[in-house]
């Protein structure tokens, strides 16, 4: 049983209710943006900012890519390898520093320093097979440029099937083929 003392709301205070209760939603809506669009703004400058720093650390500077190799032992990327760089200035014997000329063909500045690695038999056997060991051959040799930018030098065994195609040959060994000066 409902009491007889209840007031009946109005007309009045039904567009009360109704101004009141659609204020509160357009409120909780524009709460809501701010909300979803702070959310988007941080992600979005996260994502920025993690994009920055992967391609800073993933890529080499201009001057290792055109300076630093990778000489590997075999032609594979999981084969043994070191780092070898050419040098940017030349020591007199007085002491004094001139500036050599930029490397004009990087990937031949490249073989060229593994060719050094290879003739000093840097991945020959650990320890000497005779007094006098025989001198270290030095293979043909393939440069091929990492994802970093670094060139990358592989031997080439005579008759393998890429052993004349650097393209195909890099593509092999999962590189890009070095480009021409």
């Amino acid at each position: 049983m409902v009491p007889s003392n209840l007031l009946t709301p109005t007309d009045d205070d039904f567009d009360r209710f109704e101004e009141r209760l659609l204020h509160t939603v357009e409120t909780q809506l524009v709460q809501r943006r701010r909300r979803h669009r702070g959310i988007v703004a941080a992600a979005t400058a996260l994502l920025v900012a993690g994009g920055g720093v992967t391609a800073w650390v993933t890529l080499a500077t201009p001057e290792l890519r055109s300076l630093s190799t990778y000489c590997y032992s075999e032609a594979s990327t999981d084969s043994a390898f070191t780092q070898v760089g050419s040098p940017t200035d030349r020591i007199a014997d007085d002491g004094t520093a001139t500036s050599l000329p930029p490397v004009a063909d990087p990937a031949a500045a490249a073989v060229s320093n593994c060719q050094a690695v290879w003739a000093i038999d840097f991945f020959g056997p650990a320890a000497p097979t005779s007094p006098a060991p025989p001198a270290p051959t030095v293979p043909a040799l393939q440069a091929c440029l990492r994802p970093d930018g670094v060139y990358a030098v592989f031997p080439v065994l005579p008759g393998a099937e890429t052993a004349d195609d650097p393209d195909a040959f890099c593509a092999a060994v999962g590189l890009q083929p070095p480009y021409a000066p």
